[in-house]
């Protein structure tokens, strides 16, 4: 792998780490979401990579959990969606913003699926518990993507080009 995409990775991984440690402080108001579709929209498959070095640098700091297990599936799942709409989306950012939104109010029904095979009643529960939190969660991603998605995509479209 050319020392350039290594360095693109590993760059990219990180303002996603200190993007999600920087807001930590508001809950389920996040970056990742965001730039994960973004990064898939510039760089493509490549985003499989900067997702994972992100979910390492997250292990390294928390620790492994059940959280973690679902980090796995979580984030390069997100990817794949925005790989299997990107053609047809493109750049309408409206639209984008819909998706963004949808994940973020999915998200802990995502993080439930651990808890099947353990208590499906657990999982349930789980995930209607933090319904609340997986609205706030998809709306604020709704409206970040709305308002900054296009910016950052243009910048990062930029970056790509000159680097």
């Amino acid at each position: 792998m050319p020392v350039r995409k290594i360095t693109r990775i590993a760059l990219l991984s990180a303002i996603l780490y200190v993007s999600k440690v920087a807001l930590e402080f508001l809950p389920n108001v996040e970056l990742v979401s965001l730039l994960t579709v973004l990064y898939t929209l510039v760089f493509g498959k490549e985003a499989f990579l900067i997702v994972t070095v992100f979910n390492l640098f997250e292990l390294i700091q928390w620790g492994f959990g059940t959280w973690w297990v679902s980090y796995l599936y979580v984030w390069p799942l997100l990817v794949l969606i925005t790989l299997l709409l990107k053609r047809v989306i493109k750049e309408e950012f409206l639209i984008w913003s819909v998706v963004s939104g949808l994940f973020g109010l999915i998200f802990g029904s995502l993080f439930a699926i651990v808890y099947l095979p353990v208590d499906p009643a657990y999982a349930l529960a789980y995930w209607i518990s933090g319904l609340p939190w997986d609205v706030w969660h998809g709306v604020c991603n709704f409206v970040l993507m709305l308002v900054i998605g296009k910016p950052l995509y243009l910048l990062l479209k930029k970056v790509r080009t000159t680097a």
